[in-house]
């Protein structure tokens, strides 16, 4: 009997907990949160995680880091270039542009002082990169070698001295306001020096100094200016004014006389240049070859209409001026005047022809 009543009791208890536990399960799903939001993201079995991170540790090795976590690895900044170096017969050569000098062949390297423009320095050799070798006030130190070279460079400051030379052509800022065309050929004995602008084109060694500095300041301001033509020996200019003759005969079948007129349109007689005189330049867009096709829509020829006079060029060939200078409308024509009558000239509206004869010259 008693071990009845105990096992009734136990029944009595069991069944009074069961009924507990199963108000406090009803107590949970009937709240703000459901069952649904409960199960709305599956669980992931540790199997899957596994594979998860397993996964991205791959696709990060593949892309170049041996770290499987968030971070990235921070990289060693390296100072070392491979070089190789050719062995030269000491020269001395001159820089044609401010430029560091620096411990090795790479702009990684610490710079440890500067050339001038037309400063000198004893090259010794140069490396595969095409930087050269100088010694540098007893040290070993390495240059560009893009802005080297071996003639000597004349700087604004020695443009002074070359008054000293009688046969030298310019010696006073007026002298520049040469008029140069077809009916007036440079002298005989025109003498000039002559520096680089750009590559391989040159002008009069002061038009050059100061054409630099307006390509430097149109790059400076997001503008490449493009150089297509500077000076030409008048040889040059002879065979190319021949050539284009002859190209009208046989391609148009003009004659002699009438292929001679059409050309001198375009391209002055030899001597009658301002290519001739070192004093023109014929300035592009960068990607470019064709100077005939809508230069004058450019933000190149945009920019030069209000800077070119800054550094005394003005453009020579305008389109209403076509028959007092007896050229074609060239917008990419840029003649040096010099910086004191540059912008007096292009504020006239004078083409170079109208503007010496109003002022006496």
């Amino acid at each position: 009997m008693k071990r009845f009543l105990s096992a009734v009791t136990a029944a009595v208890l069991l069944l009074t907990l069961v009924a507990c536990s199963a108000e406090s399960n009803d107590e949970v799903v009937s709240g703000d949160v459901t069952t649904e939001a409960i199960v709305t993201e599956a669980p992931v079995s540790e199997e899957e995680e596994v594979t998860t991170v397993s996964e991205e540790t791959e696709i990060a090795e593949d892309t170049g880091s041996v770290d499987d976590s968030e971070e990235e690895p921070e990289e060693e900044e390296s100072t070392t270039v491979s070089f190789e170096v050719t062995e030269m017969e000491a020269t001395v050569m001159y820089a044609t542009d401010p430029l560091n000098v620096r411990l090795g062949p790479d702009a990684l390297y610490e710079a440890i002082g500067q050339l001038l423009v037309g400063d000198a320095v004893t090259v010794t050799g140069e490396t595969s990169n095409g930087w050269y070798r100088i010694d540098y006030d007893g040290t070993v130190a390495y240059v560009s070698g893009d802005y080297l070279r071996e003639e000597e460079v004349i700087t604004e400051d020695e443009y002074t001295t070359v008054e000293s030379d009688d046969e030298y052509y310019f010696q006073t800022d007026e002298d520049y306001l040469i008029l140069v065309n077809k009916t007036h050929l440079l002298p005989d004995d025109y003498k000039i020096e002559t520096d680089y602008i750009q590559g391989s084109y040159e002008m009069e060694a002061t038009a050059a100094y100061y054409c630099k500095l307006m390509i430097e300041a149109a790059a400076a301001d997001g503008i490449n200016l493009k150089v297509l033509s500077a000076y030409r020996t008048v040889a040059y200019q002879q065979k190319l004014f021949d050539r284009n003759v002859q190209s009208r005969m046989d391609d148009d079948g003009m004659t002699y006389e009438e292929a001679y007129a059409d050309t001198a349109v375009n391209i002055a007689p030899a001597g009658g240049s301002e290519h001739n005189a070192g004093l023109a330049v014929d300035i592009i867009t960068e990607n470019d070859w064709d100077t005939y096709t809508g230069f004058e829509d450019t933000e190149e020829f945009a920019w030069l209409q209000a800077h070119a006079a800054e550094y005394g060029f003005i453009m020579r060939y305008a389109s209403d001026k076509v028959d007092i200078t007896g050229f074609i409308y060239e917008p990419w024509h840029y003649r040096f005047v010099g910086v004191k009558y540059a912008a007096d000239i292009q504020a006239s509206g004078l083409c170079l022809e109208e503007y010496l004869e109003a002022n006496g010259y």
